[in-house]
């Protein structure tokens, strides 16, 4: 009678599961970052909306107080219309300003982070042929 033998092999697995962990953690990291980014933003946004709302409303306490000439109120609306004039100048120029800070702590996060997962994927595609070679070698 023959005798069977058993032959168990063992198999590596080519996929670094650590390194896809590494790569989604970091990406889950951008987005948490990219997130607080976005909401910091909308919260001075905000800010700065309710501080031209509530400096328009002071002009217009302004205009609309009464007067004892009526030439007063020629001169109270060019007042208004120039104040006026410089509050959206200051928003605008506000906005812009922080639409630009957004821009670029988003470019330079975005940079950062495919620098990252480019690295890490690197890392793990060469350790998978590492393993794959290695297997492939025991198996020879």
């Amino acid at each position: 009678m023959t005798k069977q033998t058993k032959k168990t092999t063992t198999t590596q697995n080519p996929v670094d599961v650590q390194g896809f962990q590494d790569v989604f953690k970091t990406m889950g990291e951008m987005n948490e970052r990219m997130a607080a980014i976005a909401i910091e933003a909308g919260t001075r946004a905000t800010d700065v909306a309710h501080e031209t709302t509530k400096e328009a409303i002071s002009n217009m306490r302004e205009l609309t107080q009464l007067r004892n000439d009526p030439a007063e109120y020629g001169k109270a609306f060019a007042d208004f219309a120039q104040k006026q004039s410089e509050l959206m100048t200051r928003t605008a120029q506000t906005f812009a300003t922080e639409t630009q800070k957004v821009g670029t702590e988003a470019s330079e996060l975005a940079s950062k982070a495919g620098e990252e997962i480019s690295t890490k994927v690197t890392e793990s595609a060469e350790t998978a042929a590492k393993t794959a070679t290695s297997a492939a070698s025991k198996a020879a």
